[in-house]
């Protein structure tokens, strides 16, 4: 891997003059830590400062008030509280927000939910918040924190199958019945590339979507939302995750 072409790769992908941690930065372009520590630098704040971006401060940890703000404010934005897939996808354009480990470091989703109504009370600026997020806390299928360990968790896949020279994209909780059916249905047969295993399926499955939007496929059939006209690099990207 030539070290040119790194630092080329991070001003590219830097966002807002902002460049990417090291795990986004793999995510986006495959570029792996092994092609640079230890060849040209020692640590990741070493190649960003190479290549003319101050080093990101990963030692000024969110305080709780930060971590809630930025959940209720995403939560507005999308008019409903956000899954793990959409907080990753938020991470992504806004550098000030935090990542999901740092979310998930508050607690699992029902007791996050919780802890927003609490900080919620009293502070008129997050009223209509405040709604959304009992709307969530009083559905069938999130449980106070007390119970939520009676409630096993939905696992599933988001898979990536090949058929008709396109590539789909979607999410299921029986794997190989959903890739059986789908070869049934193709003329040509269809090859079932990879799968990820996820307790989000329907929030990983928006994830990757949104990620290709750009190269939707429109018109193969009725579910033509989750066919795409994907790239080498792009099935790669796809492969690399076991587990979201």
């Amino acid at each position: 891997m030539d070290k040119q072409h790194i630092l080329n790769e991070i001003r590219r992908t830097a966002v807002d003059g902002i460049p990417l941690g090291r795990n986004q930065f793999l995510a986006q372009t495959g570029i792996k830590e092994s092609d640079w520590s230890g060849k040209y630098w020692v640590r990741w704040s070493d190649v960003q400062a190479e290549a003319g971006f101050e080093p990101l401060n990963f030692n000024s940890p969110f305080d709780d008030a930060d971590v809630f703000k930025s959940v209720l404010e995403l939560t507005r934005k999308l008019g409903k509280f956000p899954t793990t897939a959409e907080m990753r996808l938020e991470r992504r354009s806004n550098s000030s927000f935090p990542n999901d480990k740092t979310i998930g470091s508050r607690g699992s989703r029902s007791v996050i939910v919780h802890k927003l109504l609490e900080f919620c009370r009293g502070r008129v600026e997050y009223a209509d918040v405040q709604e959304m997020l009992k709307a969530v806390a009083g559905s069938n299928h999130l449980q106070k924190p007390a119970q939520e360990s009676s409630s096993p968790k939905q696992d599933g896949s988001v898979y990536l199958i090949r058929a008709q020279g396109f590539y789909k994209i979607g999410c299921t909780r029986a794997l190989y019945r959903r890739a059986a059916e789908i070869t049934n249905q193709s003329a040509n047969g269809a090859v079932l590339l990879h799968s990820i295993a996820t307790d989000d399926p329907e929030g990983i499955e928006k994830y990757w979507h949104e990620r290709f939007s750009a190269k939707r496929v429109v018109g193969i059939n009725k579910q033509s939302g989750e066919w795409f006209d994907l790239k080498a690099d792009d099935v790669r990207a796809f492969q690399k995750r076991k587990f979201m």
